[in-house]
């Protein structure tokens, strides 16, 4: 047995249902579009706000005393406090000898003098590219159209 003849009768429904969809419960063909004069006006302010738009410093100060009684109110955990002031004292003493070190001194050397697998990777990549681009080993590959200075990219110019 075919269902065929079941989903025949099921799509006219569907259409309907899609198409009762579309209509405005109004029964106006377009939608209601406000005047520009409304749109462009500037935003009533609500009744309980009416306080604060009259005197911005009060609202600010009473914000400050919002603040303080939270603070007054938040519970003292003096392991963390302690906590934190010790990893902001070791952090400053970190800064500190770390802008005392000269910085040449201290450049990382080059992953091919520090890590021979890292090196050899580098190398493959390198190789690849040369390949794909049909260059040899001692050739730069060529240059991209904005290049200004082929020798500082260290590309072929075209």
């Amino acid at each position: 047995m075919s269902n065929r003849p079941a989903i025949r009768r099921l799509i006219p429904l569907a259409a309907l249902i899609a198409l009762a969809g579309c209509g405005d419960p109004g029964g106006q063909p377009y939608p209601q579009l406000l005047p520009l004069s409304q749109l462009n006006a500037p935003p009533a302010v609500p009744a309980h706000a009416a306080d604060a738009a009259a005197d911005p410093g009060a609202v600010e100060s009473s914000l400050r005393a919002r603040q303080a009684a939270a603070r007054r109110h938040a519970p003292a955990s003096p392991a963390a406090d302690t906590a934190l002031t010790d990893r902001a004292a070791a952090l400053r003493a970190r800064a500190g000898a770390l802008a005392a070190t000269d910085p040449a001194a201290a450049a990382p050397m080059p992953a091919t003098e520090t890590d021979p697998e890292t090196a050899a990777r580098a190398e493959a990549l390198r190789q690849r590219a040369r390949d794909m681009l049909g260059t040899g080993a001692g050739e730069p590959p060529p240059c991209p159209p904005e290049t200004d200075d082929p020798e500082a990219a260290d590309c072929a110019p075209h």
